[in-house]
């Protein structure tokens, strides 16, 4: 009965368990459903991937042909790129073109691939191979790649079983141009954490150019224009050569990719119509709703003189960037900077080190059978003024491994691929100083005004220390000795000098050359404190983009922001008090009060003239010296668009400049936009008026030429003799016959003193 009972009494007990349980289980289901509703999908699921080839061209440290050759001397090449920090690679291949030398010895030659270091696949060289283009497939694993990236080529190659010579000309592969890169990309959606800035809005990893919008919530005035005008040249700072381009949107924004967005208390795009109100300069990173990926950089402030404080914080490292969002609580006004100390370009006041030249670590040596050339860049300020008898001092210190006895070593110095000196590498010495003091040919003539270019040196500059050793291999008929070459290393010493010191600022304009290749004369001051920018449409995206590419630009080029550009939007006659003392950059149309004196008309014409018949056949070596009255959007249309940059000397003060920006439609400017951006195309500008269709170039050189800088009038005197010896004469001559009639003159008085002196005595 008692057992019945117990029974009875635990299976009432399980069965209000398993209802309790089973309510509760219930219970919880239902809290938490909704739960599971209310939590938002993973946006990085839904991001799809994209497979991207990158042909070997496109790659770093590739030949000028885009592939690479290789060799028994050279053996071992590599090709350098990088991966984005807000990508994930999920599949890397490398699609192989070679073609292998048909004198190979097959499956005993060979090509090995490497990445980051590590073998990847040894490739045989086989019989049907020989001569022939071949095409292999590489896989590269994903989870190996980093950031920066390096795949090496190492080329074994044999052609005999006894005396081989590794300089022998049958030893070479060559790895084509059609090879290719094949990634599959992820983009990801990554946190908003300022802590990554510049990464996600600039690309300062990859070699891509940049591609970031403007937004602005309505037509911007001049304040908001000079704010994003600083973070537009900041940009161009960060990305340096790779290039960056600003679309502008007003009240809206791009499909796809990131923006920079402006935006005041009182003014705020649609978007952001419920953002909080500010009281100090924020800069904050956020979503953009309607993409998977993009970010917003929010700029901020009360005002828009408030997000020129904030601009100019970004710009110079005063903002701390921890988390979504940062306050710019205090900013003071750094110093302005002082003529030609722009931080890409070397001081000319003092001699400079190459080892403050060099980029990266261990850009000074080199090493190889035969070494890969050693090469600096030097950036010059590009109005120094060279002429015939124009000198530099340079001091070179190097160290070598010693070359062999036979044959002739030697080190060649070249300034942008023209050999300027050669110097032996004596088998004796294991290292050599040599001083140069280096004669330069002259760029200008103060009779003629030639702007014909004769000179190595250029803004921008390229050294070039090229060892060459000479190799010397011997055998004889059934009798050979093998040798293993040993690779040479070669140094420059980081304390070898060149000076640029004691030559003068002084150049003849207009001259686009300089404007396209160092922002001149803009760049004379790096935070264009004596630039203004004159933007007479602010409502025409076209014209603000082409303002912040050039802004861009010539903060790459400098690698400083334009923190003091003024900003001008004002196109009455109430703008030229601002503008007297400034270079003036044009955007869009030219104010009618620059256009006051003839020599402005006749450029504005020739412009206007050679829109209607540039690229055509029938294109003008000259042009009639006619006035007509011109419309600065010019009414001669070209069906793809035309756009030109045109420079003139300003109306307003002879000593300064102004470069004008015009199109014939807004496709015209969107031409010159896409030339604008670094290394987007190969068009250049020259003389004073630059045409652009597409991507050709077309330059005329018309217009008053003036000087400018500061050259003594000794100097000048100088420089006249140097160009002309007969004047050098006729002044000896000249000179001669002074110092004789004055001798004579001194003599005849001293003669008249003696004789009269010789009287007296005689009386007394």
């Amino acid at each position: 009965m008692l057992s019945k009972s117990c029974k009875l009494v635990t299976a009432l007990l399980l069965a209000t368990y398993a209802t309790t349980s089973a309510f509760a289980a219930e219970k919880v289901k239902k809290e938490e459903t909704p739960a599971v509703e209310k939590v938002s999908p993973v946006r990085v699921e839904s991001i799809p991937n994209t497979v991207m080839n990158y042909p070997m061209s496109s790659l770093d440290w590739v030949e000028p042909s885009g592939g690479l050759g290789l060799s028994g001397v050279t053996p071992k090449k590599s090709v350098h790129f990088s991966i984005k920090k807000d990508e994930l690679i999920s599949d890397s291949t490398l699609f192989l073109y070679y073609t292998p030398s048909p004198s190979l010895i097959p499956v005993r030659s060979q090509l090995n691939v490497y990445l980051n270091g590590l073998l990847v696949k040894t490739i045989p060289i086989q019989k049907e191979d020989l001569g022939n283009k071949v095409e292999n497939e590489v896989k590269l694993d994903p989870r190996a790649l980093g950031d920066d990236n390096i795949i090496e080529f190492e080329f074994i190659g044999h052609y005999t079983d006894i005396c081989e010579n590794p300089v022998d000309s049958t030893l070479w592969l060559n790895i084509g141009a059609a090879s290719n890169l094949r990634l599959t990309k992820q983009k990801l959606h990554i946190a908003n954490d300022l802590a990554n800035f510049p990464v996600h809005f600039f690309n300062v990893t990859t070699s891509d150019k940049t591609v970031l919008p403007v937004v602005f919530a309505t037509v911007p005035d001049e304040a908001t224009i000079k704010a994003a005008s600083i973070v537009s040249s900041f940009g161009g700072v960060l990305t340096k050569w790779r290039g960056i381009d600003y679309p502008v949107f007003i009240n809206s924004l791009p499909d796809d990719g990131n923006a920079i967005v402006f935006i005041t208390n009182d003014n705020r795009p649609y978007f952001l119509q419920d953002y909080p109100k500010t009281d100090v300069p924020t800069v904050e990173m956020a979503d953009i709703p309607s993409t998977l990926t993009g970010k917003m950089l929010i700029v901020s402030a009360p005002d828009s003189e408030g997000l020129v404080t904030a601009a100019k914080a970004l710009a110079m490292g005063n903002v701390l960037f921890n988390g979504p969002l940062s306050k710019v609580l205090e900013y003071k006004e750094i110093e302005k900077r002082k003529p030609y100390d722009a931080p890409n370009w070397i001081d000319t006041t003092k001699k400079v080190t190459f080892g403050s030249l060099a980029t990266f670590d261990a850009q000074l040596s080199s090493q190889g059978f035969k070494p890969v050339p050693i090469n600096l860049d030097l950036n010059l300020p590009p109005d120094l003024y060279f002429v015939n008898g124009s000198r530099i001092d340079m001091n070179l210190l190097y160290k070598y491994s010693k070359p062999s006895p036979l044959g002739m070593s030697q080190l060649r110095f070249l300034v942008n691929d023209h050999l300027l000196r050669s110097y032996p590498l004596k088998p004796e010495n294991e290292s050599d100083v040599i001083t140069e003091n280096m004669p330069l040919l002259g760029t200008l003539n103060l009779f003629t005004k030639s702007k014909v270019e004769t000179s190595f040196l250029k803004p921008m500059n390229k050294l070039t220390f090229d060892f060459n050793y000479s190799m010397v291999y011997t055998s004889k008929v059934n009798e050979c000795t093998t040798q293993l070459p040993i690779p040479n290393r070669v140094e420059i010493d980081p304390a070898s000098t060149i000076d640029f010191s004691g030559l003068y600022h002084f150049t003849l304009m207009p001259n686009l050359e300089l404007f396209w290749k160092s922002g001149y004369p803009f760049s004379i001051y790096a935070d264009l404190q004596e630039t203004a920018a004159v933007i007479t449409n602010p409502a025409d995206t076209s014209d603000l983009c082409a303002l912040f590419n050039t802004l861009g630009r010539i903060g790459a080029q400098l690698g400083y922001s334009s923190t003091n550009i003024e900003i001008v939007t004002d196109a009455s006659e109430k703008a030229e008090d601002r503008l007297t003392y400034k270079d003036i950059l044009v955007v869009g149309q030219v104010p009618d009060f620059l256009k006051t004196d003839e020599n402005a008309t006749l450029v504005l014409n020739k412009t206007r003239q050679a829109i209607s018949t540039s690229f055509n056949n029938q294109m003008p070596n000259s042009f009639s010296s006619d006035k007509r009255d011109v419309t600065q959007k010019m009414t001669a249309q070209s069906s793809e668009g035309l756009g030109a940059i045109i420079s003139f000397r300003s109306p307003l003060n002879k000593d300064k400049t102004v470069v004008a920006i015009l199109s014939d439609s807004p496709s015209g400017m969107e031409i010159v936009n896409e030339n604008l951006i670094l290394n987007a195309s190969s068009s250049e500008a020259r003389g004073s008026i630059t045409l652009y269709k597409e991507d050709r170039s077309r330059s005329f050189d018309v217009g008053e030429s003036y000087y400018v800088g500061d050259l003594p009038w000794y100097q000048r005197v100088y420089y006249v003799m140097l160009d002309n010896p007969w004047m050098l004469m006729l002044l000896s001559l000249f000179s001669s016959l002074v110092f004789c009639i004055i001798c004579y003159k001194v003599l005849k008085r001293i003669q008249k003193a003696r004789l009269l002196k010789k009287s007296q005595k005689k009386a007394q």
